[in-house]
């Protein structure tokens, strides 16, 4: 890390072709990236070529299998689907929903089909065998609905995702296999589907698909070697993640994040590292564990730590949210997260004050804490424990529609995202003694403006995360820095100015200590990172129902309150604890009941059980040191 890490930065963010990155951006929006089909694999064989004209080493396609039933711990593979062409059509309009020209409209998954039924709705009694249900909302459509379409023999639905969204479809997945066909369709749509039910009209339906066994692309490259002095199996210094799915047009979520991936890689590629810098782009979730449980099994070591791109290109003024940087977790201490957040302080900025004395950029950014709902939990699980931070959007009011195009995504945002990774990888793989001790002065800045930020505190105990504990979290992230050659002296004293901060804002902290709750310790019994599809799969009826309707109510909400108590599972603390950290950690409160009806969802399936797991607490402890498990 040579000179100041804002000229690092600054150096890196001059570096990134933004107008590259979008051509790789436009490129990529011309394929349906399904998870196992020929336009995922046509777009992974083009990443592939391109990290090598970037000038990266060791490119790879790898080759997983799409078959539906091949698994990775509780990740299972995808199978095998490529659409071609869609159409519904009633009396009067020959093509009232048309894919590919509309974009998302068919549901991922659709049985083919050739046929024409009638019309009904879900409170109709006796739909007529071949019905295709008019569903008015993405909650209606529901276990109990894909039942009765069973039951009833029902060939397949349309359905509104969004009321409210009036551009693009949004979109909708069978379970593979599915002998269903499905339709997205916006509000004006379903008023015309209606009104030809009202008439006694029948639907014609045109779905053709391509069933054959196809792969699953993993795409792997890493910085070429410039010290021919380092041992064989030298941990990476960072890894770069990127998922590679999603239907067309799919440009923020996540043509973005592979190109920010693919600019940040051509840049480090140029430059004098130390340690390697590895890249993945892979299908979101399965292709990133297909690819990690690999690496565990051959024993390979895992690196220092990683950055997630995904939908890292918005054009915040037209799409609605900031740039948010997501913490890894707080079960991993380590430096990443202060690193990551100082780079994002060092971007240039685009505007300055009338003296020149101040930055006045318009673009806005946001820590949050973990939520783990893109390929950084795959990593990050207490299965793994790789810190991982992950780079994206949120809100993003075109996330997950047809209406996600290359007008969505802003140049100079891809940059920004893409020089923030850069500069993150290049510090950690270029890092030697002096640029360590730096890294341990940032570390403590860091979590001083965290245990400050959270006084004064309110009546609730949850409202607020105590200095004390943050304090901790600071001084086990210094202890990360060791294996870089970071002075013992300097980590004490960085050590010690954070027990001067917490003892001096101890007086202002009127809650007593936080203490154990106590029970019966709670272990994980599922293999590997957690998975709250698999999960789901798992749980029995009554519960898959809750959790439903849950997630149905607030997906984001649901989904991070789902994933910090799976990996507060720790097998020294009971329920009560576990509830409480997770609670500290998410920065969610719940109602009373909330966590504890997850977790007794969990202990049902066999995914948690009761009792000391000595392994599981050592190695947690190993990990708030900063070793890892494998």
């Amino acid at each position: 890390m040579p000179g100041s890490l804002a000229d690092l930065v600054a150096g890196v963010h001059h570096e990134i072709d933004a107008d590259e990155a979008m051509c790789w951006v436009a490129r990529l929006t011309e394929w349906d990236r399904y998870q196992g089909s020929a336009g995922i694999a046509a777009a992974a064989d083009f990443v592939a070529g391109e990290a090598e004209r970037a000038g990266l080493a060791g490119v790879e396609v790898l080759n997983f299998p799409a078959d539906g039933r091949t698994a990775w711990w509780t990740f299972t593979a995808p199978s095998s689907w490529t659409p071609r062409a869609a159409h519904l059509s009633v009396p009067g309009r020959p093509a009232l929903i048309d894919y590919p020209a509309q974009p998302y409209t068919l549901a991922a998954h659709s049985a083919a089909a050739y046929t024409e039924g009638p019309l009904v709705r879900p409170g109709d009694d006796g739909w007529p065998p071949g019905a295709v249900v008019l569903v008015p909302s993405a909650a209606r459509l529901d276990a109990r609905l894909h039942a009765r379409m069973r039951r009833e023999r029902a060939i397949g639905f349309c359905v509104t995702t969004d009321p409210s969204r009036q551009e693009g479809a949004g979109r909708v997945e069978l379970p593979g296999g599915s002998a269903l066909f499905g339709f997205s369709v916006v509000p004006g749509q379903m008023d015309v589907l209606h009104r030809a039910q009202g008439r006694g009209e029948r639907a014609r339906v045109v779905v053709d698909v391509d069933t054959s066994p196809a792969r699953m692309p993993v795409v792997v490259a890493r910085t070429p070697a410039r010290d021919a002095c380092l041992p064989p199996l030298s941990p990476d210094a960072c890894l770069i993640t990127a998922h590679l799915c999603h239907p067309a047009p799919g440009a923020n979520d996540n043509a973005s994040g592979v190109a920010a991936a693919l600019a940040a890689g051509r840049v480090l590629a140029a430059r004098p590292l130390r340690r390697p810098v590895r890249f993945v782009w892979a299908p979101e979730f399965v292709g990133l564990a297909a690819y990690v449980h690999r690496l565990v099994e051959e024993g390979g070591p895992l690196p220092t730590m990683a950055v997630d791109l995904d939908m890292v290109g918005q054009d915040q003024r037209r799409c609605g949210g900031p740039l948010i940087v997501e913490r890894s977790p707080e079960y991993l201490p380590h430096f990443a997260n202060a690193l990551v957040e100082a780079c994002v302080r060092a971007l240039p900025a685009a505007a300055r004050s009338y003296s020149g004395a101040v930055g006045c950029d318009v673009w806005a950014w946001r820590t949050t804490p973990f939520v783990g709902a893109s390929d950084h939990a795959v990593l990050a699980d207490r299965a793994i424990g790789c810190p991982s931070v992950q780079l994206g959007h949120w809100p993003d009011r075109f996330n997950h529609s047809g209406a996600d195009t290359l007008d969505k995504v802003d140049p100079q945002e891809l940059r920004r995202s893409a020089a923030i990774a850069a500069s993150s990888a290049a510090v950690v793989a270029t890092a030697g003694a002096p640029e360590a001790d730096r890294l341990a002065q940032l570390v403590t800045r860091w979590t001083a403006r965290r245990m400050t930020a959270c006084l004064p505190p309110e009546d609730d105990p949850l409202a607020a995360t105590s200095p004390a504990r943050l304090a901790r979290y600071g001084r086990d992230a210094l202890e990360t820095l060791r294996p870089f050659g970071a002075d013992s002296g300097v980590l004490e004293r960085q050590a010690a100015l954070l027990d001067g901060l917490q003892h001096t804002l101890a007086a202002a902290w009127d809650h007593a200590p936080v203490k154990r709750l106590g029970g019966p310790p709670l272990r994980r019994a599922w293999p590997g990172p957690f998975n709250l599809r698999a999960l789901m799969g798992a749980v029995n009826e009554s519960d898959r129902h809750w959790f439903t309707r849950r997630l149905a109510e607030d997906r984001g909400r649901f989904y991070a309150s789902a994933m910090a108590l799976a990996q507060s599972v720790d097998g020294v603390s009971g329920t009560a604890d576990v509830v409480r950290t997770a609670q500290l950690d998410a920065e969610i409160r719940w109602e009373p009941g909330f966590g504890e009806r997850i977790l007794a969802a969990m202990a049902g399936a066999g995914w948690v059980k009761e009792g000391a797991d000595e392994k599981e607490g050592e190695a947690a402890g190993n990990r708030a040191k900063g070793g890892t498990a494998k």
